[in-house]
């Protein structure tokens, strides 16, 4: 053989190679073509299925490589190229499968006439009576192919005592590749004699029925002394030979495992659901695609007072106002017809036997299929928004009354268009009309307004929303069929509903005409208007046609604190503060050039190098030919309306962000779990963390509450409407529940209490409590660091108790330690840190512990912490 088989022959030439091959392709049963040198050439999928061989790993194959070849190799040697091998049968040792039967095909192969010196082999596999019968009954055309091929677990068992003949790769992982072919079952798999798997088998073999096995467990050995346990859909299929007899069982399964434990997750994560939807607070229902109920969450029975039985189908239309049943029935059957989305308001009763204004939405849902499976919605009680839209709805009535029986001219005009709305008799007397003119557009009322500035001053406040104010301005009205001129002072204001969109300007003036004819007989005697301007509380003062002052009055000269020369000769413009200088030069260049009023607010220096806001004006005098003489300045002293609109300004940003920050986060972490619910795509909802999720917006919730109950009793103080409903009480046993409580929220902290004096306290125990809380999460918040917060009840002087909090943490500087107890006030400086908060919950606390008639104190040193203590008397 080796003189024949030596490797190196002659070569293969490109030709013969892609002869070979194509050879190799288009046969279907298993096919290799060898060289003179026993090369192996080409071969198809068959062949190197069958054999085993890797080709990847195989660059260069040859037949003395495989010792399965040997026989054969050993035939092909004394092969002439005249002869042939035919349906010769060669036996083969191949892995998995043991000794296989084939019958052999083998001749020399020609190029166009020419010998190619290679040599064509075909195997066809000899087949077992049991091998037959499986191909028979089955209807394969390659068994062999299937059986290896097949993605299932596949086994063939002979005789009575079920013994392996064939596993397939799957099989034997599943078995944990054990050696297993030869062997009973009950020697290779001894772990399942009690799982029930040997009397089916005996049974099969028996009766020669097939048995189906859904979803059965089985607990197997994998080795280390572990066992695997799986869910397997499996077919015991018995074999059969010609004469209709029982010889084998042929095994066919599928591992269901993961389906099995994904639909219990699956079914686990829905009752989880159903039981998180339960905790929301709000009513959620779900409904069949026929309509009927089909899941109310529990809050729908608190809120009802329903049974379950009562709500089923369509029982919860009982619960409805009797006066609204028949149209939201309606409503939802026609939106349940139509798939689409439903929304009624309407009263429903809830368990006082009161009907209460809600907003009922829903949306239809459908399978991944894109199946109707009925609606799902939302329940939300909306009466007190109700009640507060008919708050709005007579505050609207209270406002016409208001302009209508107003003594000032009053108008109301809507749209852009200008409609007059409403306007007043002193209003309609000014314009020198009648009512006919209420319905119709300020342009077809009042025509003579065309030419003046009137219409294009309320379009610029329509669109900017400025206020406009207007002083002393000449209006030329038709009153009596007379165009006559007038002067007024006005405003046109701004008015926007709900939704911060402008709807509307409300116009008020006064007629001034008598004071503008006034005005220009003052003028004609400079010093009685100089003397009355020294008279006046405001500061007064007189330029020239170019602006150089002239005149200071009193209450300048007392200001400054200079003589009027004084002031003259270092200039008035210095005395204005230098982050206004500029804008007043501009403004003022810009008045003087043109001669229109001249109106600012910026700062002045007094005689304490303080500055204070004013809001200054200056108005030309003119002669009758237009010319400036002179300008009449003003200035009023604003400081306090400053302070006031930047206190107020303060508190609308903190409270605005207050509020904003728990609701941003909850409509985030809510939004994102109706993400994941209404997601097309498969959510494992058993991976989503609905119950951190769901604490994050509990607690979100809890800090919006606490903040809102913080105005109301803020609001409440202030009034004087603050209500202690006094008892007696443990409050050893307040202060237990209340920090048990917190601790609850604030898993992170440690809250230890001594009680060194246990005594009852007659006062309002839900107020105490409230301090209590709010001590105690002052003292976590202002502890970075420190997680640990002390409480401690002791006997004060006298028949009385206290009860002190100490933190660790940022401390107080003593500059703040009387100030915190202010409404509004918090700490905020270089070496302190600014927390969240309205700065009103000390206020509150103190003003509960003062109208007990108690005292609440704090002891602080930067970076040590501070210790707040409250004492009361000791109920008698």
């Amino acid at each position: 053989m080796k003189e024949n088989f030596n490797r190196a022959g002659n070569p293969v030439t490109t030709a013969e190679k892609n002869l070979a091959q194509a050879i190799a392709n288009t046969i279907k049963e298993p096919v290799m073509v060898v060289d003179e040198a026993g090369n192996i050439v080409s071969a198809n999928a068959g062949f190197y299925s069958i054999f085993q061989i890797d080709v990847k790993k195989n660059k260069f194959l040859y037949l003395s490589d495989f010792k399965v070849f040997e026989e054969l190799e050993e035939r092909l040697q004394n092969l002439s190229s005249e002869e042939k091998i035919t349906d010769t049968e060669f036996s083969f040792d191949l892995e998995g499968w043991g000794s296989k039967t084939f019958l052999i095909n083998a001749a020399a192969l020609s190029n166009g006439g020419q010998a190619a010196n290679l040599i064509l082999i075909s195997f066809n596999p000899v087949l077992s009576l049991e091998e037959k019968n499986i191909e028979t009954k089955d209807g394969l055309d390659n068994f062999q192919k299937i059986f290896s091929q097949a993605p299932a677990i596949i086994c063939v068992l002979r005789g009575p005592e079920h013994r392996f003949y064939l596993a397939n790769e799957y099989y034997l992982k599943l078995v944990g590749n054990r050696n297993i072919i030869g062997k009973t079952i009950k020697e290779a798999l001894p772990e399942i004699e009690s799982q029930g798997f040997f009397e089916m088998l005996d049974n099969v073999y028996t009766s020669g029925k097939t048995f189906i096995g859904n979803e059965l467990p089985v607990k197997l050995d994998v080795g280390g002394k572990k066992f695997k346990h799986s869910f397997l859909d499996f077919v015991y299929q018995p074999l059969l030979n010609d004469e209709d007899e029982v010889t084998g069982i042929f095994v066919h399964a599928v591992d269901v495992t993961e389906k099995v434990l994904a639909r219990r997750k699956l079914e686990q994560t829905e009752s989880e659901l159903r039981r998180v939807i339960d905790t929301v607070p709000a009513i959620i229902w779900i409904t069949q695609p026929n309509g009927e109920n089909s899941y109310l969450n529990k809050k729908w029975y608190e809120y009802t007072g329903q049974t379950e039985a009562e709500s089923s189908d369509f029982g919860w239309l009982k619960a409805v106002h009797p006066e609204e049943r028949l149209k939201v029935k309606e409503a939802f059957e026609k939106a349940n017809a139509r798939q689409e989305d439903y929304t009624q308001g309407f009263r429903l009763r809830d368990r006082e036997g009161e009907y209460r204004w809600v907003l009922d939405s829903g949306s239809p849902k459908y399978t991944p299929e894109g199946e109707y499976e009925g609606m799902i919605g939302t329940l939300v009680d909306v009466d007190d928004e109700k009640v507060k839209e008919q708050l709005l709805r007579e505050k609207e009535h209270r406002i016409r009354s208001i302009i209508e029986e107003a003594t000032v001219a009053t108008a109301l005009y809507t749209g852009r268009e200008m409609k007059i709305d409403i306007a007043n008799d002193a209003m309609i007397e000014l314009w020198g009309k009648d009512h006919s003119v209420i319905g119709t557009t300020l342009r077809e009322a009042l025509p003579e307004l065309e030419g003046q500035p009137f219409h294009d001053l309320l379009q610029v406040v329509y669109t900017t929303g400025d206020t406009y104010w207007g002083k002393e301005d000449p209006v030329d009205l038709v009153i009596d069929n007379k165009l006559q001129t007038g002067y007024f002072n006005f405003t046109y204001k701004a008015l926007r509903d709900e939704k911060g969109e402008i709807y509307g300007i409300l116009n008020m003036a006064v007629d001034v005409t008598e004071m503008v004819k006034s005005k220009e007989l003052l003028k004609e005697s400079e010093s009685r208007f100089r003397q009355l301007a020294d008279l006046m509380p405001e500061k007064v003062a007189n330029t020239d046609a170019e602006g150089n002052f002239t005149y200071f009055n009193q209450g300048w000269l007392e200001y400054i604190g200079l003589s009027s020369k004084e002031l003259i000769a270092k200039g008035w413009a210095n005395f204005i503060h230098p982050e206004e200088k500029e804008t007043y030069n501009k403004n003022w260049q810009l008045s003087l050039r043109t001669g229109t009023d001249f109106e600012m607010e910026f700062r002045y220096l007094n005689k304490k190098n303080k500055y204070k806001w004013h809001l200054s004006r200056a108005e030309a005098i003119t002669d009758e030919n237009g010319n400036i003489k002179m300008w009449i300045c003003t200035a009023t002293e604003i400081q306090k309306i400053k302070a006031e609109e930047k206190r107020k300004e303060d508190f609308l940003k903190m409270v605005s962000h207050e509020l904003k920050t728990p609701l941003t986060s909850m409509k985030g972490y809510v939004q994102l779990l109706l993400n994941l619910l209404k997601s097309e795509e498969q959510v494992d909802l058993a991976a989503v963390p609905f119950q951190t999720y769901l604490e994050r917006v509990d607690h979100q919730m809890g800090r919006l509450t606490r903040l809102i109950s913080e105005m109301l009793d803020l609001s409440r103080i202030e009034k004087n409407k603050l209500e202690l409903r006094k008892e007696k009480f443990l409050l050893n046993k307040l202060v237990a529940e209340t920090v048990q409580d917190l601790e609850y929220t604030n898993s992170g902290h440690s809250i230890k209490v001594t009680e060194e004096y246990e005594c009852e306290v007659y006062g309002d125990k839900d107020r105490i409590g409230q301090v209590i809380i709010n001590l105690v999460t002052n003292a976590i918040k202002y502890s970075p660091v420190s997680q640990n917060v002390e409480l401690k009840i002791k006997k004060a002087k006298g028949e009385k108790v206290s009860v002190s909090v100490r933190d660790f943490g940022i401390g107080i500087g003593k500059e703040n330690q009387k100030k915190i107890f202010k409404r509004f006030y918090r700490v905020d400086g270089n070496n302190e840190e600014t927390y969240s908060g309205f700065g009103i919950g000390l206020y509150l606390a103190n003003e509960i512990i003062r109208r007990h008639k108690g005292t609440l104190v704090v002891k602080s040193e930067m970076g040590k912490g501070s210790e707040f203590t409250f004492t009361l008397s000791v109920a008698g």
